[in-house]
């Protein structure tokens, strides 16, 4: 995804040549995997010309190597669920100078082909519209709209909102009529980005981003056009985030009726997690054991061990005494001892 991911250099292809070795491409993968799905990612319509191609494809025993063969490639690269190969831009020229095209296999699960679908399409328009979901406390994933249920910094739990990519749209303040008409222009495509009622160009500012984020983005032409755009319209409304993104909760539950069930079961989890934290930690261990480093870390995994599984562990945890967990501890410690 991007085009230089190949040694050689990937040709600049016309709309006419990019449609023809789409098509041949789609047509055999279909033959390849006549059950399975695949499409190219839908850029914008007065896109003059391409330096790649991003074909998504989800298909039950799916071999990247196989597909890529079945396409004529020249060269493969992997990067995980990515595989980049080079085909021939002109089958009937054997020169390869100059006649070398990447395509991505961009190869996904099932339940989330439409969604990515969505995601990837109208070039950078996902990730754009992902700031608008991070800002609400939500991850605006190739693989769904997801909440994340955290314990300071630790992602204890996610949360699948939604897998339907216009309804995950609607729930941003973007009008998904307006998404499924397409989109003509670039311009067109950062027009709608700025039409969510919880718009505010504040939160595309690369000051603004993580230091992972900022070096991201700025390699990448669309966002840093974006933000021209931006400094270009003053107009643009500016929604006020409230400073706790707990305050999305209510809307949250309301668009999603599964979400309170599943965040309140998630928040109860963690409740327990954090009492067994409290009753058993490597801390009280030490102090208990005076073991420390290797020692200790030893101990921890085959306290850990004799148990069937990691929940019969925190089952114990949470109903035994301080002297019925004390006496486990020291058992396991003498195991350990007598070899």
């Amino acid at each position: 995804m991007g085009g230089n991911a190949l040694s050689y250099t990937s040709v600049r292809l016309t709309k006419n040549n990019y449609d023809r070795v789409a098509a041949d491409c789609l047509a055999k993968l279909k033959a390849l995997y006549p059950e399975g799905r695949a499409l190219a990612i839908e850029a914008y319509q007065d896109k003059a010309d391409f330096g790649d191609l991003d074909l998504l494809i989800s298909a039950e025993g799916y071999d990247p190597l196989k597909a890529a063969e079945a396409l004529g490639a020249l060269e493969v690269v992997r990067n995980g669920p990515v595989t980049s190969i080079g085909v021939r831009a002109c089958p009937e020229v054997q020169e390869l100078e100059g006649n070398v095209f990447q395509v991505d296999l961009i190869s996904i699960d099932a339940p989330s082909f439409d969604f990515s679908a969505g995601y990837f399409s109208f070039n950078d328009l996902g990730n754009l519209v992902g700031r608008t979901a991070h800002s609400a406390g939500l991850s605006h994933k190739h693989n769904g709209l997801w909440f994340f249920v955290r314990d300071g910094d630790y992602k204890f739990r996610e949360i699948l909102l939604t897998r339907d990519y216009l309804e995950a749209l609607s729930f941003l303040g973007y009008a998904p009529e307006r998404y499924k008409q397409g989109f003509k222009t670039l311009e067109d495509i950062f027009w709608y980005v700025s039409t969510s009622k919880f718009f505010n160009r504040d939160i595309f500012l690369l000051e603004n981003r993580n230091a992972k984020s900022r070096i991201r983005d700025r390699k990448r032409r669309t966002y840093m056009e974006y933000l021209k755009f931006c400094e270009e319209h003053p107009e643009l409304p500016a929604f006020q985030y409230p400073q706790d993104k707990l305050a999305w909760l209510p809307r949250i539950a309301e668009h999603f009726p599964h979400f309170q069930g599943e965040y309140d079961q998630a928040l109860a989890d963690l409740a327990e997690l954090r009492e067994v934290k409290a009753k058993f930690n490597g801390a009280w261990v030490a102090e208990l054991t005076g073991l420390q480093g290797k020692e200790l870390g030893e101990l921890m995994r085959h306290f850990k061990e004799s148990f069937d599984s990691a929940e019969a562990q925190r089952a114990f945890v949470l109903v035994s005494t301080p002297a019925e967990l004390k006496a486990r501890v020291l058992a396991a410690q003498a195991e350990l001892a007598n070899g």
